[in-house]
């Protein structure tokens, strides 16, 4: 088996950088982890609610020697990175095209971490079934549940918070002193969220739309700011910043060296210097076989059509970011597939740079996957006013008002479109049983801003799905799953042919073909030149004598949906039984054939 013929170099420098630094990142100096809980009985209906990781890790290591269990490395606190190898033939599963499913690299997701399991567990248990059977008949799946442990561990502790950051921090507010003001729950309510003051120079008014929604003043529009908003906690410095100086800056997700920021706190010291970065990015490079990513969390590239690029696009000396436009043609049509099967709707987070799916794309070109399983919809209509009369109806006695459609259209003109907060509140609204995920906006005396209001989104109320709907919507992404297996390329030998000349002498004719949907390789992959091409041999026995044509052929692009390469040769031979073709790749499958004799 090949490795990938081209490791980045700014990963492979930065990786080197990482290894040096490492001490720091020792599990000896974290805290014990939470002791595992007793795995479920087997018939029991897997749980669908978020789960804290030390049950993560039991239930992972409940399904056996169904699921390989791989260990990637540790978290900064210390808490075990793993992924789990799914295929029919183990003895085939290094050797076949792989899919790589790996969820919460944010760490605020926790619930696609669950989501996760339960496709491992699906696919371990109901390997019988005929789609399940059909993906891992020629393909194999790992699945890391949850690449981002410690900031998953948030959404159980006993102050619920939905940060990111779990990395070193910087002295954010530059007054010498770092991590002197962290978020922190100053009402004792046990979640943090947000914390609002009365004050002219602030930036932020209530929404017309839902007055319990926040949006910037607009001043082009005449309006000023009443609020200043901050995240919830206190202001111990006394410099009147609330929270902004937290002992933890760098996130995970931040720490990829694709399009990495530099000097933002949220970037980390250097590309993967969070160790889970790290050992993210050596089990895909240390896994050529694995053909395609998804990721589940916070961002989309299949709802929503992805920034496209042309293939020679160039940003000053590095090609310039955005998805390579072959590959986000191909993409849309996944996503075609991936709305019908599933019904999402949920676009992602905008792209802030050093993401893990855009790594594993654009420096690894491998097909990479972004999906966002749930969010808060944005499409529940606007509830009708029960005070408001009907268009061309006036109340008793009323004589009926013309207006003018000159002063309509104005008045359409100036209404404020609803702010996403406010529609996320009209589906809370909608929904008996959902009020947990806003809390009122609450009068509180603060320590040392007086008067102030604490309230808004709980932790996970966008992402985390309704109770009953969070099987369907499992099932939904499964089915998606397993589909993309026939997806994968799979580059075989279509033709080896032989004509006899005369004398020992054989016109050879091979054809390697790709009769799935996707290339052989990404456009990103052939810029990056990050994978290996398909390697295609002539093999002679002893005796045999190659007279023309190149023994050994390397094939470098192949179309998708029936793309074709095809080879001549000049062999002298006792027989045909003394010619091989093979052909060789890292991560489409291969395939072996002796000559047949054609007239």
């Amino acid at each position: 088996m090949f490795t990938r013929a081209c490791v980045p170099l700014s990963t492979t420098l930065f990786a080197g950088l990482a290894l040096a630094q490492a001490p720091h990142q020792t599990p000896a100096q974290a805290p014990a982890e939470t002791p595992a809980q007793p795995a479920q009985a087997a018939d029991a209906a897997p749980a669908l609610e978020s789960l804290p990781h030390a049950e993560l890790v039991a239930r992972a290591k409940a399904l056996g020697p169904a699921a390989q269990w791989i260990a990637l490395g540790r978290s900064r606190g210390g808490r075990e990175l793993f992924a789990l190898r799914i295929a029919a033939d183990a003895a085939r599963a290094d050797e076949q095209p792989a899919i790589l499913v790996v969820a919460n690299v944010e760490g605020s997701r926790p619930w696609t971490s669950t989501l996760a399991l339960h496709h491992a567990e699906q696919l371990a248990a109901r390997a019988a079934d005929p789609q399940i059977a059909a993906a891992l008949a020629n393909t194999t799946y790992y699945i890391v549940p949850c690449a981002n442990p410690d900031a998953h561990e948030r959404r159980f502790a006993a102050v619920r918070s939905e940060r990111e950051a779990t990395g070193p921090g910087l002295d954010d507010d530059r007054d010498g002193r770092a991590g002197e003001d962290p978020p922190s729950d100053v009402n004792g309510d046990g979640q943090l969220t947000l914390l609002r003051v009365l004050d002219p120079r602030g930036e932020w008014i209530s929404d017309p739309a839902d007055e319990r929604a926040l949006i910037k003043a607009d001043k082009n529009r005449g309006e000023s700011g009443r609020w200043r908003v901050w995240s919830e906690g206190r202001d111990l410095d006394r410099d009147e910043r609330v929270a902004e100086d937290d002992p933890l800056d760098a996130c995970v997700n931040r720490n990829f060296p694709a399009e990495w920021k530099e000097h933002a706190p949220a970037s980390g010291a250097f590309p993967t210097d969070e160790p889970e970065t790290l050992a993210l990015c050596e089990a895909l490079l240390q896994r050529p076989q694995i053909a395609l990513v998804v990721s589940y969390g916070a961002y989309d590239n299949l709802v929503e059509k992805p920034k496209a690029v042309a293939a020679d696009a160039r940003n000053k000396r590095v090609p310039a970011p955005g998805v390579v436009e072959a590959d986000a043609n191909l993409l849309v049509e996944l996503g075609k597939r991936y709305v019908e099967l599933t019904g999402a709707k949920h676009k992602g987070r905008a792209l802030e740079g050093g993401e893990w799916h855009t790594w594993a794309y654009a420096h690894c070109g491998v097909w990479s996957l972004a999906i966002n399983p749930w969010e808060l919809p944005l499409d529940t209509p606007e509830p009708k006013r029960e005070d408001a009369a009907p268009a061309g109806e006036t109340g008793a006695g009323e004589a009926p008002t013309e207006t003018k459609p000159a002063a309509r259209a104005d008045a359409k003109k100036d209404k404020r479109e609803a702010s996403d907060d406010a529609k996320r509140l009209r589906w809370i609204d909608a929904h008996g049983g959902e009020s947990w995920r806003f809390l009122p906006w609450t009068a509180f005396e603060h320590p040392e801003l007086g008067a102030c209001e604490i309230g808004g989104f709980a932790p996970f109320a966008r992402s985390e799905p309704p109770e009953p709907e969070r099987a369907e919507l499992a099932r939904k992404q499964l089915e998606f799953l397993t589909s993309l297996a026939g997806d994968l390329a799979r580059v075989r030998i279509d033709e080896f042919s032989a004509r006899a000349l005369g004398a020992g002498l054989y016109e050879l004719r091979g054809a390697v073909a790709n009769p799935a949907r996707l290339p052989f390789t990404s456009a990103s992959a052939v810029r990056m030149r990050s994978l290996r091409p398909a390697r295609l041999e002539l093999e002679l026995a002893n005796g045999a004598q190659l007279v023309a044509g190149e023994r050994i052929q390397l094939v470098r692009e192949l179309e998708g949906s029936g793309g074709r390469f095809e080879a001549r040769w000049l062999v002298r031979a006792r027989s045909l039984d003394d010619v091989r073709l093979e052909l060789v790749t890292q991560h489409a499958g291969g395939d072996r054939r002796a000559a047949q004799e054609r007239p």
